[in-house]
This record gives structure tokens, sequence and C-alpha cells, in this order.
């Protein structure tokens, strides 16, 4: 006794096979473009974050400027440290660094793409200076010693 199979055509299993495969690949390009979506909402959150919390430091380090020149004015002879806690000590990768000039002080990136200036008030004796690179350090020193308002990430006297 032979036994004798035939081959049959199955349509409709062919059709579920092929709908699970494209059911898949519509949701894969929704889920991808979802997740572009969504970096493209985080990073220009994080964008807007970093120029606040810049803002935010710039004014802070004037303020504690603008105190050491009114030092200044009050005695001559004074020294005057002030510790300014600063919010982007962890955005190392950003290479932001602060430059204190007679001028005022200004803060920018890497790049020169995002910059951040304020004016310092002329009205004391004092000259101003210091660079300081803000990857990793949570507080900058605003000293005033010898008729010199100067940054540093040194505190004095340690």
């Amino acid at each position: 006794m032979t036994a004798r199979r035939t081959l049959q055509k199955d349509e409709v299993a062919a059709a579920t096979e092929l709908g699970y495969v494209f059911t898949f690949l519509l949701g894969l390009s929704f889920l991808s473009i979802f997740s572009i979506w969504a970096f493209d909402l985080q990073d220009s959150r994080r964008d807007t974050w970093t120029e606040q919390a810049m803002i935010d430091n710039l004014d802070a380090v004037a303020a504690a400027v603008e105190r050491a020149d009114e030092a200044s004015r009050l005695d001559g002879n004074v020294t005057y440290a002030e510790p300014v806690t600063l919010l982007l000590s962890t955005a190392e990768n950003l290479g932001i660094r602060m430059v204190l000039d007679d001028d005022g002080l200004l803060m920018q990136d890497r790049g020169a793409t995002v910059t951040a200036r304020r004016s310092i008030s002329g009205a004391g004796s004092t000259f101003h200076s210091g660079e300081v690179e803000m990857a990793g350090i949570d507080i900058v020193w605003v000293l005033l010693e010898g008729n010199q308002v100067t940054l540093s990430t040194a505190q004095p006297g340690v």
C-alpha cells in the first residue's frame, strides 16, 4: 500500500502570517517614530535647561562680584571671599567656561554656540580677572584681595 500525499495550497494560513508580519512592521515603525520624537523633545528641553542654568549661574556670580566691589568701596584694604554654588556641575561634556574681566562676566560653551554676558558695575576701583572651567565643579569662589577681584575654584586659605 503506497501512501500518496498531495500538497494543498492553504492561502488562509499564508494571509494570516503576512498579516502578522505587516502588523509587526507597522508597530515597529510607530515605535521608531515615537522614540525619535521623544529624543527630540528631551534634547530641546535639555538645551533650555542648560541655558537657564547658565543664566542663573551668571546672575549669582555677578551678584557676588558686585558685593566684592561694594566691600572694596567701604575699605580699600579689605579681603573678601564668597562661595557661589553652581547648577551645572554635572555638565562636563559641554565645556562651559566663565570669564571675568573689567567689562563684565562671560559664560559660554566650548563651541561658543551658547553665550551669556553680564555687565559688572564700574563704580569701584577694583580690577576684575579670572577664568574658570565649569566642568565638575560645584562652587566658584569670588575673591577680593589687594584691589583685585578674581574667580577661583579653590577655597582660599586652604
